[in-house]
């Protein structure tokens, strides 16, 4: 009888978290998902590792600019700290700076992941030596640094930010991108209360803390700010449907567009389907609701987790999941149709994105994006919105949401299809943006366009 398989040796979690960075910063990817992708091939991890693990890859990737100032610094030759070699000190340097870890652990559990690079130890000396001058300098050396370097943003989005906010805006809005984001929660508000799904979660989570929301994030029936209580995504609430994960900024967009029961609606750019839940929701999940977006891949997670969660209540709502690329020539049978025979009432065009204002919490966009990234969205968001604002029926309403607060993705787009004719038939009700200094959310800017003909 063959023999079970030994299972795979659990990894040092900072072996991990090496090489997890490093993965990201190849592969120029998604630090969520790589994240997830490594995590997962290691289900026996203890909690603690897998929760130590994460806060090292979003603590290195936030803060990477100011540790990489303290290792150049404190290094006799810092171009030769390349490769695997930064990464494992920048995780040890964040250990250092932000956990207030003691040096000696630090010390030794870098010199540990750096065995694979280094079986004889050679580079131990050279390790510590560099991490003990990091810890003796970091005050210092922290009120000489640049602003970029200080909060660690690329340079191009200093500049940027200095002449949009000034050098006060700058600074606050970057110290509130580096801080570790608290988990929004959207309550299912037509189908429970928010102190009722509260109740549930203190008994669910016993460990989880709410989070006061701003003054100005003003009144937030469907959002529960928490912090710790484990891992949301499982029990009655969640598999319920009666909690989503979905950051603050972000629920704006489906509340300024207010379907309304039986109405016809449509996600212009569904993605994965989270906002076309919360329609279906606010549409108390009676009328016609259509979900588009360019990508087979997340409609097929749509169908596959969201399709459930709208159909609760299957003779109330239809929807219709459409794969089309709204911004090409060729548009399926489902909308290439005129707008007084398949108009809608209300259209959210939630479009792609620099994502410059998801900074906290994809902080790898600090370093994988670029100044020209702001103007080639642009093209495709303005094409976008004049398609999308074809379906309007007349007295209907558009809501445009792009998770940025540059301008020329935001307001730019909006003021330059209201000057066209086609925008002449829409008024302009509702513009407004969410900032993480402000409301402490997301960086998400919305317009809302009535057709008043």
């Amino acid at each position: 009888m063959a023999r079970p398989r030994a299972k795979s040796p659990l990894p040092n979690p900072r072996r991990l978290a090496v090489r997890t960075l490093r993965e990201i910063e190849q592969r120029q990817g998604f630090s969520n998902r790589i994240l997830s992708e490594q995590l997962e091939r290691f289900p026996d991890l203890d909690p603690r590792d897998r929760g130590l693990i994460t806060t090292l890859v979003y603590g290195v990737l936030r803060h990477r600019g100011r540790l990489d100032a303290h290792l150049d610094a404190a290094a006799d030759k810092p171009h030769k700290l390349k490769g695997e070699l930064r990464t494992i000190l920048r995780v040890a340097a964040y250990e250092v700076l932000e956990l207030d870890r003691p040096l000696p652990i630090a010390s030794a559990e870098a010199s540990k992941a750096a065995k694979r690079i280094d079986p004889r130890g050679r580079l131990k000396g050279m390790i510590a030596k560099i991490l003990a001058k990091v810890a003796k300098d970091k005050a210092d050396l922290d009120a000489r640094l640049r602003p970029g370097q200080r909060w660690s943003l690329p340079a191009w989005l200093v500049e940027r930010w200095s002449a949009q906010l000034g050098a006060e805006g700058l600074e606050a809005r970057a110290r509130a991108l580096t801080e570790v984001p608290s988990v929004d929660l959207r309550v299912d508000l037509s189908r429970s209360t928010r102190d009722a799904v509260r109740e549930q979660l203190v008994a669910d989570h016993p460990s989880v803390r709410f989070v006061e929301l701003p003054e100005a994030a003003g009144d937030q029936p469907q959002c529960l700010r928490v912090r710790g209580g484990g891992d949301l995504f499982h029990g009655p609430l969640f598999e319920d449907g009666l909690i989503a994960i979905q950051s603050l900024g972000s629920q704006q967009a489906v509340r300024v567009l207010d379907p309304q029961p039986g109405e016809r609606t449509l996600d212009a750019c569904a993605g994965m389907g989270t906002k076309t839940i919360q329609i279906a929701e606010h549409m108390g999940r009676r009328g016609a609701l259509v979900a588009s977006d360019a990508s087979a891949e997340r409609l097929d997670e749509l169908e596959r987790s969201a399709r459930a969660r709208i159909e609760l209540d299957a003779d109330g709502i239809a929807l219709q999941v459409v794969h089309a690329d709204l911004a090409g020539p060729e548009l399926p049978a489902e909308l290439d149709a005129p707008p007084d025979e398949a108009g809608f009432d209300a259209v959210l065009l939630d479009a792609p994105c620099t994502g410059l204002g998801n900074l906290a919490r994809h902080p790898e966009l600090r370093w994988t994006s670029q100044a020209s990234d702001v103007l080639e969205r642009a093209g495709l968001q303005a094409s976008l919105l004049e398609r999308c604002a074809a379906w309007v029926r007349p007295g209907g309403r558009l809501v445009y949401a792009v998770c940025s607060l540059e301008p020329e993705e935001g307001p730019a787009i909006v003021d330059a299809f209201l000057a066209t004719e086609a925008g002449a038939a829409f008024e302009q009700t509702k513009r407004e943006a969410w900032t993480p200094e402000a409301q402490r959310s997301d960086g998400f800017w919305l317009a809302r366009l009535d057709r008043v003909r």
